[in-house]
């Protein structure tokens, strides 16, 4: 099984916090900086795949303080768990247990990407999806976009994912609300559209709609970063609920979920800043 996983940098005095065991990318031409690793997903895709890879990823040069994890470790994680079409590195695993999906996570910091959501795949066929509805666990959940994929995963996902501009082209306010400057409300960068975090969250939502078997990494007490060690074992309990809630398809653990996930964040005011 080839894999190689794309370590992406943008400017040249960022190569010192590259990773041996990923393969450097470099993206300082940026020439569409507003789209984010998007963009470079999409002008390296048919390179990549013409180098006849299994599977590929892309992280960012934050990877390592993000998530705490070596590319040995993601290679070897991998390996431990062949043939899965996805596998996921959360690096914002107390989001993962205390939302229900990225979607209502998403509505607190960027106004209505629910809805601007659902509006596209609506546009594009899936007229029954309600993204906020759905539980998604941590075997579908990933943020910053630390996703390694099968060809046919790449393939069929940079397809899904670029009717967003053929859809603006069509909608002159739906294109506003993707790709008009500012409208995230992301607090680092006042001129960002909704765009990228709306790729963020399209992902998880497109592996539940197209039933693509992915595998979240779990962390351990031995792995987890410390930010997160005086709650892990109740991030742990909300993430693993969410499996079980999945798994037997339960109302009933669905409340107890929410009860303790809204204890846990009202004993912890303002926990979800270390996110």
């Amino acid at each position: 099984m080839s894999t190689s996983i794309f370590q992406i940098y943008f400017k040249e005095e960022l190569k010192e916090h590259l990773d041996p065991d990923f393969v450097p990318m470099d993206n300082t031409d940026n020439p569409n900086p507003e789209l984010r690793e998007w963009d470079k997903w999409n002008r390296e895709h048919d390179n990549i795949k013409k180098q006849g890879l299994d599977y590929w990823g892309f992280v960012s040069w934050k990877f390592q303080e993000k998530t705490g994890l070596s590319g040995r470790q993601v290679l070897d994680f991998i390996e431990a768990n062949p043939g899965r079409d996805v596998y996921l590195f959360n690096p914002c695993i107390l989001n993962e247990a205390v939302f229900a999906n990225s979607w209502e996570q998403g509505d607190m910091y960027h106004p209505n990407i629910s809805d601007i959501g659902n509006n596209f795949l609506h546009k594009i066929g899936y007229k029954d999806a309600s993204v906020k509805e759905t539980v998604l666990d941590r075997n579908k959940t990933v943020f910053a976009n630390y996703v390694v994929g099968s060809s046919k995963f790449w393939e069929n996902f940079m397809e899904f994912s670029r009717k967003l501009f053929s859809e603006a082209d069509l909608d002159q306010k739906f294109k506003e609300d993707v790709f008009g400057a500012g409208k995230s409300n992301y607090a680092h960068d006042s001129t960002l559209p909704n765009f990228t975090f709306l790729i963020e969250r399209l992902i998880p939502t497109y592996l539940e709609l197209e039933n693509i078997d992915s595998l979240g990494y779990t962390y351990t007490h031995d792995t987890v970063p410390d930010k997160y060690t005086s709650i892990f074992d109740e991030i742990m309990a909300l993430s693993n609920l969410k499996l079980a809630i999945n798994e037997h398809e339960s109302d009933d653990l669905y409340e107890i979920w929410n009860y303790y996930r809204r204890a846990l964040l009202h004993r912890n005011p303002g926990i979800l800043a270390i996110e």
